[in-house]
């Protein structure tokens, strides 16, 4: 039987076939409409339906202020006089605030640079929209969970050219407008501002505000010097922008790359971070033999059902329903163990890989670190898992470390923006109790500096002058 979700597909494909629009929320500037009647079984038959452009005059003008006036105007600033997202975000509010009627933002209470850009990007603006164009699909580089349960579709992908179904639009723009407009900010995307070049920061997207916690971005002044600062502080579309405004300087790198050399120099230090790594291995051990005697339990459970239906104790409906109960289980116990494994695969390891880690740890201790390039600090950065927490006013920091110098970490490539991601990924319950754990075994005590800035460590809470 189709699900309801495939019959309205299949009924809107068949709206647009017939020269009518698919029966959905019009976008922004339009208004959907439709003309219909009551037929002889008493449900609505529908004759026409079509977009409207929200408010125009007699003459076809765009109404001041309108939406869709502030579509027109938004492919005029960034396609003709390439303005950036950021400016017409900010141009935006300020005529939303002057009028609160008016330049109303596509959701919510103000304008933010997504929903700047997720306008340019609509296609159905130049008069051409389409139906059944993107599907969901799962995410290859989460693991799927529950096998049992649905599977979490979480990535956008366009679906083939012969599955979409085109109607048509009154315009709001050119296509050669929005060709322009698109291209303007996929060219300031690969840094066009910058002509394609990176600015090197050694902690970039590793260094955080002490206010809001999120990583901070980098810069280069008039002067050429180069800092660190917090983005949250300067998103004037948020409605509760960071207030620290102080600026880090680059500086902090070498002071900061000695500070490592320092910790990689301390044996005790490193003896201490195999331990907390052991001890991550041993968890998900205990995780994994958890689940196994689980799995043992409900097997157990599936031979005496079995056992009480050659007995007569059961029906046959009733030892179908539990054993059906008891096989969801073992299926997702195994889940589990899968996950778990490809973790202990991932980021545990035996006696046997702390000792290669030992060695690898040693080894970086005969190497002259302060004269290495700046690929090669950012590779250990990355494979040490650094992040530096500053206090407020810059004279000391706390230097956090996790361990994990192995041959399948990725480089540390610099990203052009440090992501902030809002909530939390998909993970499994027995993932969360094995973070969790992690986290205990992290705390800062006396006895384990893995967090360097905390107790009696000689690197704590190292002083700027």
């Amino acid at each position: 039987m189709p699900t309801g979700r495939k019959l309205t597909l299949a009924g809107n494909i068949g709206r647009v076939l017939a020269g009518k629009v698919p029966s959905q929320r019009a976008q922004y500037g339009y208004h959907y409409r439709r003309d219909a009647e009551i037929d002889q079984r008493g449900k609505t038959r529908i004759l026409n339906a079509w977009w409207e452009i929200n408010e125009a005059t007699e003459d076809d003008e765009l109404v001041w202020g309108s939406p869709a006036w502030v579509v027109n105007q938004i492919f005029r600033w960034i396609g003709l006089e390439e303005r950036t997202q950021y400016w017409v975000t900010a141009k935006l509010n300020k005529l939303h605030e002057d009028w609160p009627q008016l330049f109303k933002p596509l959701y919510g209470e103000r304008w933010f640079p997504k929903m700047v850009g997720e306008i340019v990007a609509r296609e159905s603006y130049t008069g051409k929209a389409y139906y059944n164009k993107n599907q969901r699909v799962p995410n290859p580089n989460k693991p799927l969970g529950d096998l049992t349960m649905q599977i979490r579709r979480t990535l956008t992908r366009p679906k083939p050219e012969s599955d979409r179904v085109q109607f048509e639009v009154p315009a709001l723009t050119t296509y050669e407008l929005w060709q322009r407009a698109n291209s303007t900010l996929r060219e300031r995307g690969r840094g066009r501002g910058k002509q394609g070049k990176k600015i090197q920061a050694l902690f970039r997207a590793r260094l955080f505000c002490p206010i809001c916690g999120k990583p901070m971005a980098v810069m280069r002044r008039r002067n050429s010097r180069i800092y660190y600062y917090c983005r949250a502080r300067y998103s004037k579309w948020l409605k509760d922008p960071c207030p620290y405004s102080r600026f880090v300087p680059a500086t902090w790198d070498n002071e900061i790359w000695q500070e490592i050399c320092e910790m990689l120099k301390n044996d005790l230090w490193i003896e201490q971070q195999l331990t907390v790594e052991l001890d991550r291995s041993n968890d998900i051990e205990k995780l994994v033999r958890l689940q196994e005697h689980k799995i043992n339990t409900y097997q157990g459970k599936i031979r005496k059902v079995e056992e009480g239906f050659e007995g007569g104790l059961y029906t046959l409906e009733e030892a179908k329903l539990r054993k059906q109960k008891s096989q969801e289980a073992i299926n997702a116990a195994q889940v589990e163990i899968n996950t778990l494994r490809k973790q202990l695969n991932a980021s545990g390891f035996t006696p046997d890989g702390a000792e290669n880690l030992r060695l690898e740890l040693k080894s970086l201790q005969n190497r002259n670190m302060t004269e290495a390039n700046f690929e090669e600090r950012l590779d250990l950065v990355a494979s040490l898992g650094i992040k530096i927490y500053p206090s407020e006013d810059l004279k000391s920091r706390r230097i956090k470390c996790g361990v994990d110098i192995r041959g399948h970490q990725e480089s540390g490539e610099q990203d052009g923006f440090a992501k902030v991601v809002y909530g939390r990924p998909y993970r499994s319950r027995t993932c969360d109790v094995l973070i969790k754990s992690q986290a205990l075994c992290q705390l800062p005590t006396q006895e384990n500096p893995a967090y360097l800035g905390v107790g009696k460590s000689p690197l704590a809470h190292h002083s700027v002058q």
